[in-house]
């Protein structure tokens, strides 16, 4: 028997069907990514799986975990059996102590104080946030509060773990982080694991199986590689979504089940193309004068504390008009605080 059923769940508000028929089955231990461009109705079908997230509107079907239907489900259990990992980290974060954000599921589900206190201290130290156990959460960066959400979810030991777009507010390298723990999570724990996410270089090559949607309804279900395939055979947008390694075989014009992984892709290429490249490179160009910027920053610095760090030390650009300009950097390196300054908020 599946761990996870869904049966032809539908849902619509008013005359808009946002989900069509959606079924399909989980195994235990499973990895499941879910893609769709925005809009397909990934978040609302995730939303469904743990009821008391669901919206409202008109809804078919049904949900059964462990043959057990939601519907007869106590919240408690579903609290206990299915974990839920929101995108923005602050809406779930709910006390003000890292130690107590661990604990806090526990209490909630009426753990005695030896369970608790054994649970905390053992993802603590399996996510590693033991050197910031006592901080306050308010000084966290964002990667560091997503683990929270995640470490203080798996406490409660879930049977299922629904992670809907978990990177979608983290830069690239606690992004990459982050997605290596939940591959950690299912590989060793071996926790059922359901995903939505638009990384798909860190997920869609680790995942078990690979769902597509489209206006609410599944085009696509299969082993990743097959899936990749079909959209290439499919000429369908998402494509341009996959891993590079499958973009660059299918526009090499090859055929078959294609490299998922970085690996994989370099190992094709070296039996595909045995001789060294010829690269040229084209050297750096000096960065032009901006003449009449749109505006300019001079020595621009900030904190928010008379005695706390300086957030902004020296910041000096000039932005072009008419142009379109990027401000990148990881969490924490002042790229919401310089936007701020300069709209003087």
């Amino acid at each position: 028997m599946a761990l996870l059923e869904v049966n032809g769940i539908g849902k619509s508000f008013g005359a808009t069907k946002v989900l069509r028929d959606i079924s399909f089955d989980l195994a235990e231990g499973e990895a499941l990514a879910i893609i769709g461009s925005s809009g397909s109705g990934k978040t609302t079908l995730l939303r469904h799986l743990k009821s008391v997230l669901a919206p409202h509107g008109k809804r078919s079907g049904d949900i059964r975990i462990n043959g057990v239907s939601l519907k007869d489900m106590s919240q408690r259990d579903q609290a206990a059996k299915v974990g839920f990992v929101m995108q923005n980290p602050d809406d779930q974060i709910v006390t003000d102590k890292v130690w107590h954000e661990l604990a806090f599921g526990l209490e909630s589900l009426g753990c005695d104080q030896k369970t608790m206190r054994a649970r905390v201290a053992e993802m603590a130290c399996y996510f590693g946030i033991q050197d910031w156990f006592h901080r306050d959460v308010a000084t966290l960066s964002g990667g560091q509060k997503q683990l929270l959400n995640l470490a203080s979810i798996m406490a409660m030991q879930p049977e299922v773990l629904i992670l809907d777009e978990p990177t979608s507010q983290l830069d690239p390298i606690a992004a990459s982080d982050f997605l290596n723990t939940v591959r950690k999570i299912n590989t060793e724990l071996g926790t059922t694991v359901i995903i939505t996410e638009h990384r798909l270089e860190d997920i869609f090559p680790y995942a078990d199986r690979a769902v597509v949607m489209d206006g609410g309804k599944i085009i696509a279900d299969g082993a990743p590689a097959n899936v990749g395939q079909l959209l290439f055979e499919q000429k369908n947008p998402m494509f341009a979504a996959m891993p590079t390694p499958v973009r660059v075989f299918y526009g090499a014009g090859c055929t078959g089940e294609s490299p998922l992984t970085v690996r994989q892709g370099r190992n094709w290429l070296s039996n595909e193309f045995p001789a060294a490249p010829k690269i040229k490179a084209e050297p750096a160009s000096a960065p032009a004068e901006v003449e009449d910027p749109a505006l300019s920053l001079k020595e621009l610095w900030f904190r928010y504390e008379k005695d706390g760090r300086d957030i902004l030390r020296g910041v000096s650009a000039e932005i072009p008009a008419g142009k379109i300009s990027a401000i990148l950097g990881g969490n924490g390196a002042g790229k919401s605080t310089t936007l701020k300054a300069i709209c003087g908020i």
